[in-house]
């Protein structure tokens, strides 16, 4: 064999050389996944789980940008933000731009309910058997279908049965309303928080006079108007969007019918109409009603920053990052411990997280446990219309 050894290295050398370069690579690849994945590279990233350019995408970058400052300071662990690439048009482009991207440890995003359920799965990584899977920690997305919808989701938010539920008790016992109409966008945000509100509110002995949804863009808001004006019901809940809630507001002004409006989580932009004052609407963060040291620490340095007060997506993306952050400089250092590290948030193993609104842990079904909704009141809007 000694004497055939010199011709087969001239016959394989070549192949020999090119299949070591292709081995070496794939060892090299594999080396820089597993080091990204599991914290040992220079910086971590927690990626974005938004659209760029539509809305809310802003604040949650600000509330990122804030919590891996934050994060940063605690050293010697470094977390970066990664961002969508430019020209991502859809979430599912977004989710699997993130998912495929070894240096993410864990995503914050989505915010929006709907697009929140279209993208689970790419998380979960169900096409490959979730060899990639990613854990997504959602801001806002607040829909019921989301509970325990997939091991790697979880949400900072309380979901909409939660807020209808708490927001029905209210009109109840604070205001003493006992006459309730309502206005729903006609989507399953609108029906759930409906369906939620009336269930509890007639539970209490009260009654819901009327259940009338709406399609943005074709709704002939004066014609509710005049209906309200008939019912006479002593509140309106309207869980839609700002925009609609204004057009809303706008007619039953012109219309002089005097009730008390309630917005869902989605109608916060309207505190910027000067339509909007005295309206309440709910959300899960109000810059006034913070009740921890790390939610004013939050709100001063969100201010000092951006020259203006940290909205409700702006603070649940910081605690959605901060919640990835600690649980990764407590020890997580790849996508399959963080997930179990979150899952022990509020244990002697993970200590909870403080946030901007209030301690972070989670239930079974990875929803926030105890996390409160705020109601808050418009007031008067200087240089809106």
């Amino acid at each position: 064999m000694a004497t055939h050894l010199p011709q087969f290295l001239r016959t394989h050398a070549r192949p020999l050389a090119a299949s070591f370069l292709a081995l070496t690579t794939m060892v090299a690849t594999g080396c820089r996944r597993d080091a990204a994945s599991s914290g040992k590279s220079d910086e971590i990233a927690i990626g974005v789980g938004a659209i760029p350019g539509h809305p809310g995408y802003e604040s949650v970058l600000r509330g990122m940008d804030l919590a891996t400052a934050r994060l940063n300071e605690a050293g010697p662990t470094r977390f970066r933000i990664r961002r969508p690439d430019r020209g991502s048009t859809s979430a599912v482009q977004v989710a699997q731009q993130l998912r495929d991207d070894p240096s993410v440890i864990g995503v914050v995003g989505h915010p929006e309910s709907g697009n929140t359920i279209e993208v689970v799965p790419v998380y979960a990584d169900v096409e490959h058997g979730g060899r990639n899977a990613v854990v997504a920690i959602s801001p806002t997305a607040s829909s019921p279908r989301l509970s325990g919808i997939s091991p790697w989701f979880f949400r900072v938010a309380p979901s909409d049965d939660e807020a209808a539920r708490f927001v029905a008790r209210w009109v109840y016992d604070s205001l003493g309303a006992r006459r309730a109409a309502v206005v729903y966008r006609n989507d399953s945000y609108g029906r759930d928080w409906s369906s939620t509100f009336s269930d509890a509110f007639g539970k209490a002995g009260a009654k819901v006079v009327s259940h009338d949804p709406y399609l943005t863009g074709i709704t002939e808001w004066d014609a509710y108007a005049q209906l309200l004006a008939r019912l006479k019901p002593d509140v309106l809940l309207f869980p839609g969007d700002a925009t609609d809630a204004v057009e809303m507001l706008r007619a039953l002004k012109s219309a002089n019918v005097s009730l008390t409006f309630i917005g869902g989580d989605g109608t916060e932009g309207m505190r910027d109409s000067s339509v909007a004052e005295g309206a309440h609407y709910v959300a899960f963060f109000h810059p006034d009603r913070i009740s921890t040291e790390e939610g004013r620490t939050f709100s001063r340095r969100f201010k000092e920053k951006y020259h203006t007060e940290p909205d409700m997506f702006a603070a649940m993306s910081y605690d959605a990052a901060m919640a990835i952050g600690r649980s990764v400089i407590n020890g997580a250092k790849s996508r399959s411990e963080l997930r179990v590290a979150l899952e022990q948030l509020g244990t002697k193993a993970n200590p909870a997280v403080e946030g901007a609104g209030g301690r972070i842990t989670f239930a079974k079904n990875h929803d926030i446990a105890g996390r409160p909704v705020v109601i808050t009141t418009i007031g008067p809007v200087r240089g809106a219309n």
